[in-house]
């Protein structure tokens, strides 16, 4: 038994790595630092999703350019980095599929909990968790208010997406198409929609401010604010929002509610691999 497990392991044995091979480096301090300064730099060029060049990356590291270039040839044959036709490096195609397997690794639901129970736990209120779907918000995870008088909801229950935080922050974030769609399955839906001047200048605020409210639009009593939560291409997938019954809300604290919410959903975007930077310099790309 002990003569077939060395003789199977004899050629070229990884136990027998020397000490400057690669398992060996990768624990010493030089190996810390090399895997710190490729992620580094990695993390550098999703800033820039049309390319940098050489100086400015060695710039922005602070690292000496032939440290960088050296750092950026190692990593092309994996496909992590690719030249551009003007000198420039940026991500490879490797990365998409990576994102790719981090995506379908991720969900929603898993992601959000234990961002949601914080907040709910801080605030002491309710915490929703919806998608749009159609001219609807449709709640796919919930907890309950620490106090015995809390919003009557469920998971799977539906409000309209244009009177509700979560609906409004989404469509906010939302393209025209999106939002246009919405509205005319609204007026299908539900007869009468807000003016569509009006419905602008609410994504305007909402956008200016990070944060959505419903006082007491949707449901006579409750009173709500939201924000939205991206996926890693930047799309807004969902929203999270405090739900409150009235006679508990301080509207002279809603901006304090609305930043706790905002970062609520900012923190679990993050988790789903949502980076505003990198999603914003793309967007200003096109």
């Amino acid at each position: 038994m002990d003569n077939r497990n060395t003789s199977s392991e004899a050629p070229g044995a990884a136990a027998e790595t020397p000490a400057d091979g690669p398992t060996a480096a990768s624990r010493g301090p030089s190996g810390a630092k090399a895997v710190d300064r490729t992620a580094r730099l990695l993390m550098e060029l999703a800033e820039h999703p049309m390319g940098v060049t050489l100086a400015e990356l060695g710039r922005r590291l602070e690292d000496p350019v032939p440290t960088v270039h050296r750092a950026l040839a190692a990593l092309r044959p994996y496909d992590l980095v690719r030249e551009t036709v003007d000198g420039r490096y940026a991500l490879g195609v490797s990365v998409a599929v990576l994102a790719g397997a981090l995506a379908e690794g991720l969900d929603l639901r898993t992601e959000a909990l234990p961002v949601m129970k914080e907040l709910r736990d801080r605030i002491g209120e309710t915490v929703h968790l919806g998608v749009l779907s159609g001219a609807q918000i449709v709640y796919v995870e919930k907890l309950d208010s620490l106090n015995a008088v809390r919003m009557v909801s469920r998971v799977g229950g539906t409000n309209p997406a244009l009177t509700t935080a979560i609906g409004t922050s989404i469509l906010t974030a939302s393209d025209e198409t999106t939002v246009d769609r919405t509205i005319e399955l609204s007026r299908v839906l539900y007869g009468e929609v807000p003016p569509r001047e009006r419905l602008s200048d609410t994504f305007e605020q909402i956008r200016s401010r990070g944060y959505a409210t419903d006082l007491e639009v949707n449901e006579p009593g409750i009173c709500c604010v939201g924000a939205a939560v991206y996926d890693l291409t930047g799309l807004p997938v969902a929203g999270i929002s405090v739900s409150t019954p009235t006679l508990r809300f301080d509207r002279d604290r809603v901006e304090e509610l609305g930043g706790t919410v905002a970062a609520a959903a900012a923190e679990i975007s993050r988790r789903l691999g949502y980076r505003p930077s990198s999603a914003t310099a793309e967007t200003e790309s096109r």
